[in-house]
């Protein structure tokens, strides 16, 4: 069997496609090409999609869709520039989109330009006073220019306009929590799991706040279920060690800082804290061992423990 080039089915691919426009007409080859990219897109392939599309462009310049269709592709392959070029055409070609103002909005946030994305959902909510996703990115904006009174305000708008908005709870629970606003925080994050029990973010900010106001057994609690949710977390089964460690459950402390060792064996704060927690249950040489090993791997904490507990 003879293969081909990738240019040869390009070449082909166009080919059809003057042959489609000539028995079909301009409208309908666009119109076709349109189906086919939708077709691509919903099954993940964004460059296929953004080839039909970059043709019906060809045929139809003005479609202000075919370049929203086309820079949420972009966007979905992480080339947020050629996004935003797209959703800006869309914008000439229809000043009163919304929905690609919102779209070139977001990818401002992705490029990290916060002041462009801000303007960008203004103009979405004046368009469209009710999208809760224009206020939720808004606030996302906000917070990222530590204007967090004005975040939280826009997170409380996209939580009216939809009760059901977990992600909305969460990020702003995460600014109380910045405001030292531990109970609202809380309240926050379990509101955002009683609306979706797999929210792993919730649970991992609940315990934090609960490690900071004291309930520390709650806050394990929250870990073991984060832990369940994401096994894969390392830094998870460190921090509930931590407060395992606090509460002089030194076993179970143990077993999570083997864990986070047996993933990652250059963690020097794993070996300090098991080395401590293997101290305290009456295991000195393993220990001290492990408080060795931590000094070794840079944790300078490590030589005072060891010059209390190993001479």
């Amino acid at each position: 069997m003879k293969f081909r080039s990738p240019g040869f089915y390009g070449n082909l691919f166009y080919g059809i496609a003057i042959i489609l426009l000539l028995l079909t007409g301009c409208s309908s080859t666009a119109a076709l090409l349109f189906d086919s990219a939708n077709e691509k897109y919903s099954n993940r392939d964004y460059n296929g999609a953004i080839r039909d599309l970059s043709a019906v462009i060809g045929i139809e310049p003005d479609n202000y869709n075919a370049y929203l269709k086309r820079g949420k592709s972009y966007g979905n392959i992480g080339n947020h520039k050629a996004a935003v070029e797209d959703y800006s055409i869309a914008i000439v070609l229809n000043p009163g989109f919304s929905q690609a103002y919102l779209n070139r909005g977001i990818e401002y946030l992705n490029l990290g330009i916060y002041n462009m994305a801000i303007i960008d959902l203004d103009k979405t909510i004046e368009l469209e006073p009710n999208s809760d996703l224009a206020y939720f990115s808004r606030g996302y904006a906000k917070s990222l220019i530590e204007k967090s009174e004005e975040a939280i305000i826009d997170y409380t708008k996209a939580i009216g306009l939809n009760p059901e908005y977990a992600h909305a709870y969460v990020n702003r629970g995460n600014i109380k929590s910045h405001l030292n606003d531990y109970k609202g925080a809380i309240n926050d994050f379990s509101k955002a799991i009683e609306i979706d029990p797999y929210e792993i973010n919730a649970y991992i900010s609940r315990a934090g706040d609960k490690a900071l106001t004291g309930d520390k057994k709650g806050a394990i609690e929250d870990f073991t279920t984060a832990i369940k949710l994401k096994p894969g977390y390392t830094d998870l089964f460190y921090r509930r060690g931590e407060l395992e460690a606090e509460l002089e459950l030194y076993a179970d402390a143990v077993n999570d800082f083997a864990e986070v060792i047996k993933r990652d064996s250059t963690n020097s704060g794993s070996y300090y804290y098991r080395g401590i927690c293997l101290i305290k249950l009456n295991k000195k040489e393993d220990g001290c061992k492990d408080l060795v090993k931590a000094g070794e791997l840079g944790y300078i904490y490590s030589y005072e423990q060891i010059q209390k507990y190993c001479r």
